[in-house]
């Protein structure tokens, strides 16, 4: 990146479609392993202890990412930039643009008969099922894209921190993205930003107020208080607003308005 910038960018673009592709595939794989589930709580203990299980045992590969040493020296896009702080705005703006597409995307099929076809399928299966959908395309579907997504912000991640280790991806990042979207709002794209960066914003606040104690001598280690606050968190939304802060909408096409517009 600091002396090829232009083949730098190609093998970044190549990165990107070949963790979507292939985090894709993967996803839509274990979508059919997984296909006697029904219910959702199972279905995501069964692919968290399923991750979890890869990635000890990718930790243990050398061949892969250097075992337990990782990878470091992965450069940002822009860092041919001799500013860093330029470098970093402009990677920052690269993200926004990414996640904003990513939201689009999804909204698009949100209000898609997909993502209706898909809401039924929360709803109601066996009425779905009934109505001659086909729920294990639909299901391997879902997890082809929400996969394809991930492995893209996962390159994101890699390339923010600039190291890659197994030990980053464990059930701890798990759980940090289930507060987000349980903060939110599940089934809402817009809850899910929120979520993402309220959260986001509760773990710099936290970072940087324990370094600051740490520089005072306080005894008081706050970067656990994190995790305290996340629990805390999850708790008072499932007691007291299971539906996130910005809830899904019940309407998700304009044929209401239409039906509205020709009845009235």
């Amino acid at each position: 990146m600091a002396q090829q910038p232009t083949a730098g960018f190609v093998n970044l673009i190549l990165t990107f479609v070949m963790a979507a592709l292939l985090a894709g595939a993967l996803g839509f794989a274990v979508s059919y392993v997984t296909l006697r589930l029904k219910e959702e709580w199972f279905l995501a203990l069964a692919l968290l202890v399923g991750s979890e299980t890869l990635r000890i045992v990718v930790r243990a590969a050398d061949d892969l990412i250097c075992s337990h040493n990782g990878i470091s020296g992965i450069a940002q896009p822009f860092y041919f930039l001799d500013d860093p702080r330029s470098s970093s705005i402009l990677f920052m703006l690269l993200t926004l643009a990414l996640a904003l597409a990513a939201y689009v995307v999804c909204q698009r099929f949100l209000h898609s008969p997909f993502g209706r076809l898909l809401k039924a399928l929360r709803e109601d299966e066996t009425l779905t099922r009934g109505l001659g959908k086909q729920i294990s395309l639909a299901r391997a579907q879902v997890m082809l894209i929400g996969s394809a997504i991930a492995a893209l912000s996962g390159v994101l991640f890699a390339l923010n921190t600039g190291f890659v280790n197994a030990n980053d991806y464990g059930v701890t990042m798990t759980l940090d993205i289930w507060v987000m979207v349980v903060l939110g709002g599940a089934g809402s794209n817009r809850g899910a930003l929120l979520g993402a960066a309220l959260l986001a914003l509760l773990d710099r606040v936290t970072q940087v107020a324990a370094i600051g104690l740490s520089m005072r001598g306080s005894p008081i280690e706050l970067n656990y208080v994190r995790y305290i606050a996340y629990g805390i968190i999850l708790l008072l939304m499932l007691r007291f607003r299971p539906q996130g802060l910005l809830p899904e909408s019940r309407i998700t096409t304009h044929a209401h308005a239409v039906v509205k517009r020709l009845v009235g």
